[in-house]
């Protein structure tokens, strides 16, 4: 497969799953008037799951851009096998880090040692943490051995709630909110030689699974239309619909009185 010459800085967060996204969405048919009425939402059953990943990852993607010009940050890196990307992967002083995102929006998370809950469900985060973070370390491994591990993280975005009962040893797990100002405090590892030399590894598209031939270009404009239509509905189903049927039936309820009243004056008379 002829790959793009884009090279994998230019990926931009939550592409992976925005790709996905869009291929569900491109097979479902269009809302028809009713459904536009009523305020169905305009996803597909199976794309909700991606839409809100993506978001999440865009949120974080955000906190991510005001780092200090010597972090290098990568988005959505393939690395096969089930559909499988690295939501971001980050080289800088305090070395190198994986960071999996996670949106449960007015959530109560709970950390241990060795699970989270999100309420009272255990969720496998800290494993996946440590997988995708073991991917890079092998994918450098014959290139560019680290001097030092790989930093896991998982970063929650719009929880209610996080709260540590323990620790595990080796994945943080953060609210998004605070990822730049544990990033920049991390103790310096890397030199600007190593981590150009871990950059100049991970920006090569031959070294990566599953990647597309597109560049990705116009997958965001799409989305963001997406966006504009899941707010649209959300809007017509919560205000605008009951408002609408409310009106209607208030107009139905006096048309009916009045012409009530015609028929008994006419009676009377």
């Amino acid at each position: 497969m002829a790959l793009s010459s884009t090279r994998m800085r230019q990926r931009f967060a939550a592409q992976f799953i925005i790709e996905k996204l869009l291929r569900e969405q491109d097979a479902k048919p269009p809302r028809t008037r009713l459904d536009r009425f009523l305020g169905c939402s305009p996803l597909a059953a199976a794309s909700v799951g991606w839409y809100d990943g993506a978001e999440g990852e865009i949120e974080v993607g955000v906190h991510l851009a005001t780092l200090p010009p010597e972090w290098v940050v990568f988005h959505a890196l393939p690395i096969g096998g089930h559909g499988w990307d690295i939501d971001h992967v980050l080289v800088g002083p305090g070395g190198v880090v994986t960071i999996n995102t996670k949106q449960h929006r007015g959530a109560r998370i709970r950390v241990e040692q060795r699970t989270v809950l999100v309420g009272e469900r255990s969720v496998p985060y800290i494993r996946h943490a440590r997988f995708e973070a073991e991917r890079i370390t092998t994918l450098l491994q014959d290139r560019r051995p680290l001097s030092h591990p790989v930093h896991p993280a998982v970063a929650f975005v719009g929880a209610r709630s996080l709260d540590y009962g323990s620790v595990p040893v080796d994945v943080k797990i953060i609210d998004a909110r605070n990822l730049v100002e544990w990033l920049t405090g991390l103790p310096v590892v890397l030199d600007p030689a190593e981590c150009l030399g871990i950059v100049e590894v991970l920006d090569n598209p031959e070294m990566w699974d599953d990647l597309p031939v597109a560049s990705g270009t116009g997958l965001m404009a799409r989305f963001i239309a997406l966006e504009a239509e899941v707010r649209s509905a959300r809007l017509q189903r919560r205000v605008l619909c009951p408002l609408e049927l409310a009106v209607g039936g208030a107009v139905l309820a006096g048309g009916v009185g009045l012409a009530a009243g015609l028929v008994g004056t006419l009676l009377g008379g």
